[in-house]
């Protein structure tokens, strides 16, 4: 697994998302969400994505995680990445002490205000918790491009150390102008719906022909996938949520297969419209 930096905290290529996927109740269902934490361990996916907003999903991570691989000590292989999702500093101070309190944790890597809701008032209370050593990097997330504008005047603050917005294969608009600022600023960029929600897996009408992609020991079409957005030096971390443990060994294969190079991932992006 490649690792890369989200201010000086190492994070991997390749890590998970937990909307929709992780918002389960039943013992069954955590059960699952345990192995998918222990495959996370075994392939070195270590960044997890959650927000309060994603239902039960904190709760789940905190309770998957203490347990995962063998015990307390596996927590130190994972870099946990949530969201502020509310307005006003009272209810936001709130809600980032829940967030602590579900995940299980008194150190949270990276926190993001969710679709700059409310921002202002948010980074104020995100610098106090990093200067207090509570967590260990500023961001901001939103997944409509029409933000674009007021995140780079966010980024221009020098307040932040990263963003998260929708990048793959298809959905490129933030490669205009929010890569190019990102990497001058030396921000980190988090990757969103790499696979568009499984659409470009499960959704193709046919088969993408993967020969081509071989040498770079690609198997799956979703392992291109990812590879394709992690082959752009500026994204730090492609997130992928996924409910099914096995996914995470799959994904996982794509942090370690190095760049492709520009032909090869514009033959990805051709054959995925050809395939839709």
């Amino acid at each position: 697994m490649e690792y890369r930096q989200i201010a000086n905290i190492d994070v991997s290529a390749i890590g998970m998302g937990t909307y929709l996927s992780f918002d389960v109740r039943s013992e069954r269902d955590i059960a699952v969400r345990r192995d998918i934490i222990a495959n996370c361990i075994q392939t070195g996916v270590s960044l997890i994505d959650s927000s309060p907003m994603y239902g039960n999903a904190e709760r789940v991570i905190g309770l998957t995680t203490g347990r995962a691989g063998g015990g307390e000590g596996e927590r130190e292989k994972l870099r946990f990445a949530t969201k502020v999702w509310t307005t006003g500093r009272t209810e936001g101070q709130r809600q980032i002490r829940e967030s602590f309190e579900r995940m299980g944790t008194d150190y949270i890597d990276l926190l993001q205000v969710h679709n700059l809701l409310d921002w202002r008032t948010h980074l104020d209370t995100l610098e106090d918790l990093k200067e207090r050593g509570a967590i260990g990097a500023i961001g901001i997330t939103h997944n409509a491009a029409g933000a674009y504008p007021e995140m780079m005047r966010i980024m221009r603050t020098g307040r932040i150390d990263a963003i998260q917005v929708p990048y793959n294969v298809l959905e490129r608009r933030c490669e205009a102008e929010l890569l190019p600022l990102a990497e001058d600023l030396g921000i980190a960029v988090l990757a969103m719906e790499p696979l568009q929600k499984g659409r470009y897996v499960t959704g193709l009408k046919q088969s993408p022909d993967m020969t081509p992609l071989a040498e770079f020991g690609v198997e799956t079409w979703a392992q291109a996938l990812l590879a394709w957005v992690i082959s752009d030096h500026r994204i730090t971390s492609a997130i992928p949520a996924t409910s099914r443990p096995e996914r995470i060994l799959e994904n996982a294969k794509a942090g370690s297969m190095g760049h492709l190079p520009s032909e090869l991932r514009e033959y990805v992006r051709k054959e995925t419209e050809k395939c839709l």
